[in-house]
């Protein structure tokens, strides 16, 4: 899950960059956002369980 909001980020930014997209910077912004605290729970391996 961490390393697929990584690389929806990665997308969003890279063609926004190449193709000047209009997409808003609070998308992105909360793209890096998702994708940094996953992988900071990642690395302390912190587990949500579902119940």
């Amino acid at each position: 899950m961490t390393f697929l909001f990584l690389a929806l980020f990665l997308i969003v930014f890279g063609l926004n960059l190449l193709f000047g997209l209009s997409v808003p910077m609070w998308i992105t912004g909360l793209l890096a956002l998702i994708a940094g605290v996953l992988l900071v729970l990642d690395h302390f391996r912190v587990r949500v369980s579902r119940k």
